[in-house]
């Protein structure tokens, strides 16, 4: 009897240890939850606040772009000399001030105008301070002139960090610079105050992101925050969101309880949004750090957040009963764990035993067979492990998470670069092609290349059965027919097979590159003249040492083409029919200074062309053959366009 009694005593205190940690945990659960929405619902009024100067910049911006005057005036200041353009400055500062005070009612802190080429045209907050280049401060700035699209974010600068939303002018199809409407926290904070029951709101700068590029004169705008010495929160006198903060006990308090956390280095420095749920003097908080990341993705600073939370004090409430009705349970909780715990062997060991089986099945398989989810490798046979020379999975995961990591990239296979954004992983890619597309080559031990055809079969609703089906010899023999099919047999390059099979994928490459396509038509002077006189074999050997010669000249991208005897053609990628013609002069001079084996000079005559979207690409390429009878009638060895 004592032997059992004793028994569930112990039993009774593990319980109860057991209940009394589960009980804390779930509260505390409980109140991260409710504190994680708050969370959700500063960040949601944070974006839809963000989302709305958005749309009032982008009114704003149109309305300037129908302010003749004021494009008239950019457009003058690109072409004229700096005492011009001090002149100019003025005349926009006097034009735009009055609207400069307007945008201010809305929070504007900061209306700044930027030269084409990145340099602070004339700063509104600051009109004294102008020139300074900003491409290497500014990526906004930088973004908006190169790539003239509007750019939207937050971001620090040389005087203040605010909410950017800078927009490229262009007037008259011609770039005159951009224009940034920038938004103070004080604006964000007043709506916040406005959609949201919260007690302060308070924006914490990152000092290496926000804080060092600040001109060195205005770093006295800014002071470090109560957290620690790498945050900085602008001076009372600049921001009143401070001075208030820095008078209220309350935060101050509220913030000195959160250094006190042991979690405390996380709340600043971890990539995600944190919400510290706290009881203090019996009441209830909540303090939210609300990540603000710049335009290049970057930790800049933090909105925090201080607010009653009320709802906290009663889940503690409901913990407390909880706890006394606890003793009433805990039999039916001591058995409901013996139960979960029994549930859960039973199920690991049917999953363990389904796992054997299905190794003893793939081990047996003369290909290579995985299970996989798409991501991460499961399972692998024996085949497998033998290829790529590892012992074991474990050994195999050290290096690769993944078999699609070892597909090698050959555009004559399936690779990783085929995978779509759309799609999940590799696994559907392969899926959404047909059977006879489903084709991987793949380095073994030894770094020998292999061909395998890839058979895929669902397991469950998350993971794949892949086979792996050897096929190197067959693919080896396809490959050196189709190498032969479209390679000129004596030079090895490309014939009019490959041209007409090409021709409109390598148009349209071209031009999802913002690349026009450029011809190149080319043949070696005096040709005739050299088989009469030296054989035809000779001429056959020149035309093989010019093909290696052009081709270690050319871009990867380019194509050169034997179109027929002694005539080439290359296409080319380029922005203007004028490159296409320095590309050529530049083969025609290399070609001109080069010492042949069998002739001391050769030259060559060249006639260019440029294809438009739309146009036919024969007749560009007639169009380029005209242009080399030109350049021969006319002496030869030169180029004509």
């Amino acid at each position: 009897m004592k032997l059992r009694v004793v028994f569930v005593l112990v039993c009774f205190c593990l319980i109860s240890t057991f209940f009394y940690q589960f009980i804390q945990k779930s509260k505390e659960r409980a109140s991260q939850n409710l504190a994680n929405q708050t969370l959700e619902s500063t960040n949601a009024a944070y974006k839809a606040i963000v989302e709305t100067y958005n749309v009032a910049s982008e009114r704003h911006f149109l309305s300037l772009m129908r302010n003749k005057q004021v494009l008239n005036i950019l457009k003058k200041f690109k072409t004229e000399n700096s005492d011009e353009q001090e002149i100019l400055r003025g005349e926009l500062y006097r034009l735009l001030y009055e609207e400069y005070q307007i945008l201010k009612q809305f929070n504007v802190r900061q209306f700044h105008f930027h030269t084409h080429d990145g340099k602070s045209l004339l700063r509104f907050h600051s009109p004294s301070l102008n020139g300074d280049s900003l491409f290497n401060i500014r990526q906004s700035i930088r973004i908006a002139n190169l790539n003239k699209k509007k750019v939207t974010g937050f971001e620090g600068g040389r005087v203040y960090p605010g909410y950017r939303y800078v927009f490229p002018i262009i007037y008259d199809n011609e770039h005159l610079g951009s224009v940034e409407f920038s938004i103070s926290f004080e604006g964000i904070e007043k709506k916040l105050k406005t959609i949201l029951p919260f007690y302060a709101h308070q924006l914490i700068l990152e000092k290496e992101i926000s804080y060092s590029k600040v001109f060195k004169q205005h770093k006295v705008y800014f002071i470090t925050s109560e957290f620690d010495d790498l945050h900085f929160i602008e001076h009372p006198q600049i921001s009143k969101i401070t001075n208030e903060i820095q008078n209220d006990s309350l935060v101050s308090q509220l913030t000195q309880i959160i250094k006190n956390n042991p979690e405390y280095e996380n709340f600043l420095h971890n990539k995600k949004n944190q919400s510290i749920p706290i009881i203090y003097n019996n009441s209830a908080y909540v303090v939210n750090f609300l990540n603000i990341y710049n335009i290049e993705n970057k930790l800049a600073g933090h909105i925090v957040s201080f607010g009653e939370l009320d709802d906290l004090l009663k889940i503690n409430e409901n913990y407390n009963k909880t706890m006394f009705m606890g003793l009433i349970v805990l039999v039916i909780l001591l058995f409901l764990v013996i139960f979960i715990i029994f549930q859960i062997n039973k199920t690991q060991s049917q999953k363990q035993e389904m796992l054997n089986k299905l190794q003893k099945f793939i081990d047996i398989q003369d290909s290579i067979v995985i299970l996989t989810n798409g991501s991460k490798l499961n399972f692998a046979n024996q085949k497998f492990f033998d290829f790529f020379g590892y012992e074991n999975l474990e050994l195999f995961l050290e290096d690769y998470t993944c078999i699609c990591h070892r597909f090698i990239d050959n555009d004559n296979f399936f690779h990783l670069g085929n995978v779509l954004e759309e799609q999940k992983h590799w696994v559907e890619s392969l899926l959404n092609l047909p059977g006879r597309q489903r084709i991987v080559s793949m380095l073994d031990k030894s770094s020998v290349p292999y061909a395998f055809t890839v058979t895929i079969n669902h397991y469950n609703s998350n993971s794949y059965v892949i086979n792996f089906s050897d096929i190197t010899d067959n693919m080896l023999e396809k490959l050196q027919l189709q190498k032969q099919t479209i390679h000129d047999p004596l030079t090895q390059a490309y014939n009019r097979v490959y041209y007409n099979n090409s021709i409109q994928r390598l148009i349209e490459l071209n031009h999802q590159r913002n690349k026009k396509t450029g011809v190149i038509f080319f043949d070696i002077d005096y040709f005739k003249e050299i088989n009469d006189t030296c054989g035809h074999e000779a001429g056959d050997t020149i035309l093989k040492n010019l093909v290696n010669l052009v081709s270690k000249q050319i871009r990867e991208t380019d194509q050169l083409i034997r179109w027929g005897g002694e005539e080439f053609i290359i296409i080319t990628s380029t922005d203007s029919l004028k490159d296409v013609a320095k590309q050529a002069e530049y083969i025609r001079a290399m070609i001109e200074h080069h010492n042949f084996s069998t002739v001391k000079k050769l030259s060559c005559s060249f006639g260019v062309s440029i294809y438009e979207q739309g146009n036919d690409i024969h007749k560009v390429i007639k169009q380029a053959d005209k242009k080399l009878y030109e350049a021969k009638n006319s002496g030869r060895n030169k180029v004509a366009m």
